[in-house]
């Protein structure tokens, strides 16, 4: 990495965004960030040896979880609506996923910091959910789990990591 080095602690921030970049919903209780590029690779054999070796990066697979997500950001998340019913404080909202819902790409962008004044942020400008999952247990608190694969946007990457020597904010819609 850069001059000011790279220990990075913790996940401080994490944002969920529409992928038109006009709404965005923090994710306050953010405790993973899983990024893991895919490679496709080949072989060359000849003459009883491995003459030639090739890998390139064809997406990556990401993982995070949440307690609590709210609903703003699960509409993100599926690009299903959240519809509100009722006044305060008897309204209700609702958030529904249904058999043949296709999932939109979305962007996320996640903050650690470093040991110094410095962060990194990660970012994928264009994912997709592709596994959902939350589970009410007795006694436990209630924690969303997501996994899908990013795709390159044509312009940022598949995966976009930035070394901030003085810690900044993560990018707003």
């Amino acid at each position: 990495m850069s001059a000011f080095g790279n220990k990075v602690f913790g996940l401080r921030d994490l944002k969920v965004t529409n992928i038109g970049g006009t709404t965005q919903k923090d994710l306050p209780v953010a405790q993973k960030l899983k990024v893991a590029p895919k490679m496709k690779s080949g072989e060359l054999e000849g003459d009883d040896s491995l003459v030639s070796v090739v890998a390139f990066i064809i997406s990556a697979e990401w993982e995070l979880e949440a307690g609590g997500i709210d609903l703003d950001a699960l509409a993100i998340i599926t690009g299903k609506a959240v519809t509100l019913a009722g006044v305060t404080p008897n309204q209700t909202a609702t958030w529904k996923l249904s058999a043949g819902d296709n999932m939109p790409y979305f962007k996320i962008y996640g903050k650690s910091l470093g040991d110094g004044i410095d962060d990194i942020h990660a970012k994928m400008s264009k994912v997709k959910c592709m596994e959902f999952e939350g589970e009410f247990s007795e006694g436990e608190f209630f924690v969303t789990a997501c996994k899908g694969i990013a795709v390159d946007d044509g312009t940022n990457g598949v995966v976009t990591v930035v070394q901030n020597e003085t810690a900044a904010a993560l990018p707003a819609t």
